[in-house]
């Protein structure tokens, strides 16, 4: 059965934690559906990736999270202090635990990006809340490319591994309206490869109203910034421990999922999916919706059977 932007029109939650509240999206039908959550990738949002997800709100109950520091998240993000993704993780925990006890049993995790890693990270060190992960090009950089990274922040440096970083930093915060800020993200830089209508959905949930009638991104270039830094979790440790079945999708491209990572993933599931997308850059929610939706329901199918 074919699957289409439909009428399910996602709700807007909030759940308070420590220091503020996590805000969600939330796609829910009529009766008993399997829980899915998303998790977006650094300096996006849960909004970005609606038209993603909207079609299969008909077979899934689906939230979708602003992590800390992006979005309509009020938890605190002081980029001074940010040292790794454990802070997501611990984050996300909580969010799942609400969602697996709303939704009467665990959840299948999806996450894009940053999102993959820390959902990653929640399954190994929840298995009880997760059913099943789908992770597309999450952030599995080699062990040496790390220690480059913390190097190069000991050491306050610019450039090489931390190129990323010094650009979401230097990124524009401030624009005129919504309308003016998506016109100058099409076809440019990472948006290049982007539809129009989810540029509009990145810029519509990553935006704040400024008190002189101008709008700002949610996610500050600071925390972005801070974000691609902050190396100091260990993926590959919590790799070492996944026991939950998985899907990975990887970019052909310029991929942040880098060998050994696939072939460890692989071995933790001998019945897992890993599909390398040859034509595909690290943006696969954006140029191949139509397989992630796919692969999520083959998951599902593989777990319910």
């Amino acid at each position: 059965m074919s699957l289409r932007i439909n009428d399910v029109i996602p709700t807007r939650h909030e759940l308070a934690l420590e220091g503020g509240a996590v805000s969600f999206l939330e796609w829910k039908g009529e009766g008993p559906q399997p829980a899915l959550h998303f998790a977006h990738a650094n300096g996006f949002n849960a909004m970005t990736y609606r038209h993603l997800l909207s079609p299969l709100a008909t077979r899934f109950h689906i939230r979708a999270w602003d992590a800390r520091g992006h979005g309509f998240t009020s938890l605190p993000a002081d980029p001074t202090t940010h040292k790794n993704w454990y802070v997501f993780r611990d984050d996300l925990i909580r969010v799942v635990e609400r969602f697996a006890e709303d939704a009467g049993g665990p959840v299948l995790l999806g996450g894009h990006s940053m999102g993959g890693t820390t959902s990653l990270m929640v399954a190994a060190e929840r298995p009880d809340l997760v059913r099943g992960l789908v992770l597309v090009d999450p952030v599995m950089v080699p062990r040496f490319a790390r220690l480059a990274m913390q190097f190069y922040r000991l050491l306050g440096r610019k450039g090489g591994p931390m190129s990323l970083a010094d650009g979401a930093e230097r990124r524009r915060a401030i624009f005129s309206d919504r309308a003016t800020m998506a016109g100058a993200y099409k076809g440019r830089g990472a948006f290049r490869t982007w539809p129009d209508e989810m540029i509009a959905d990145y810029v519509e949930g990553g935006t704040k109203h400024r008190n002189d009638g101008q709008i700002e991104l949610a996610c500050a270039p600071a925390w972005e910034a801070a974000n691609f830094r902050a190396q100091g979790h260990n993926v590959w440790e919590a790799l070492g421990k996944l026991k939950v079945p998985l899907t990975l999708i990887y970019a052909g491209r310029d991929s942040t999922c880098r060998s050994p990572a696939p072939q460890l993933l692989g071995q933790r599931d001998p019945k897992a999916t890993l599909l390398r997308l040859g034509q595909a850059s690290h943006f696969i929610p954006m140029e191949f919706p139509d397989v992630i939706r796919r692969e999520i329901l083959a998951l599902d199918a593989r777990l319910t059977t």
